[in-house]
């Protein structure tokens, strides 16, 4: 897998991560308890989901991952954006492809 792939797909999970953070924090300062809960549940649903399918986008990349099953983790957490986050990661992915 070429560095450009590699480094935008660290970009897209650093994106993603921090919206999350955002986004849960913000809902539970807020009060919004039902909505943080609800982000949460996703969460786990999907990494669940992941881990029953063994499912991992950075094995099927050809990306290294140190750390035993933090790959399908981090793609729970990539499903759990939703399908339209996904979509546009692969966009992505391609395009990067095509400059090689």
């Amino acid at each position: 897998m070429s560095i450009i792939a590699m480094v935008v797909l660290a970009a897209v999970l650093v994106e993603a991560l921090v919206e999350y953070g955002k986004q849960i924090g913000k809902a539970f300062t807020g009060g919004e308890w039902k909505t943080a809960v609800t982000q949460l549940c996703a969460i786990a649903v999907s990494v669940i989901i992941c881990f029953v399918l063994g499912a991992d986008m950075f094995v099927a990349l050809g990306i290294d991952v140190a750390v035993p099953y933090v790959g399908i983790v981090l793609t729970g957490i990539f499903c759990s954006r939703g399908a339209n986050y996904i979509s546009d990661l692969i966009g992505k992915l391609h395009t990067a492809k095509k400059k090689e």
